[in-house]
């Protein structure tokens, strides 16, 4: 007996979407500062947990789609914002390997990752259900960056990695 490319995207998804929202909440109180000392950890290992979860849950949701590929703009949308979130938390994974501390901004970048990845959440129902509490955010148009923004972006990032370095180095 097999399991169907739906079901199995069920299951990682629901994974990935409790993961993430575990690691949200434990963000929020590491923003507060309040809570168990635990938070941090719990925040991180979450966080990572979902992160490993997410590719199956994407390869998972191309291979259920009927037509089989990513012709809906609600489906590139997903992709788009799953991707992000993704490297968001890649980056506050790295950024707390290296001896980053766990601040306001550390906090607040893991709960964006958590946002944009619940969002796609959002969008996966009203693919499948026709229904989403995402009701000031555009479906129907996929938002591509143009070459100029990507580069930029890729420049920033590079920055960033290049400072961070520099700064784990002189420690």
């Amino acid at each position: 007996m097999m399991i169907s490319a739906g079901t199995f995207h069920v299951i990682f998804t629901e994974l990935t979407i409790g993961m993430f929202a575990l690691s949200g909440v434990a963000f929020l109180l590491c923003a507060l500062q309040k809570g168990p000392e635990s938070r941090e950890a719990v925040a991180h290992w979450a966080l990572l947990g979902g992160l490993i979860a997410t590719p199956f849950a994407i390869i998972s949701g191309v291979n259920a789609i009927p037509s089989g590929g990513i012709d809906n703009p609600l489906l590139a949308n997903k992709l788009l914002l799953s991707m992000a979130s993704s490297g968001l938390a890649i980056g506050v994974l790295i950024r707390r390997k290296f001896g980053g501390n766990v601040d306001f901004r550390h906090a607040g970048i893991g709960m964006v990752s958590v946002g944009l990845m619940l969002t796609t959440a959002g969008m996966g129902g009203e693919y499948s259900r026709g229904e989403t509490l995402l009701f000031l955010i555009p479906k129907d148009t996929v938002m591509i960056f143009p070459i100029w923004a990507s580069a930029l972006l890729i420049v920033i990032a590079m920055v960033i990695i290049g400072k961070s370095t520099i700064e784990h180095r002189t420690r």
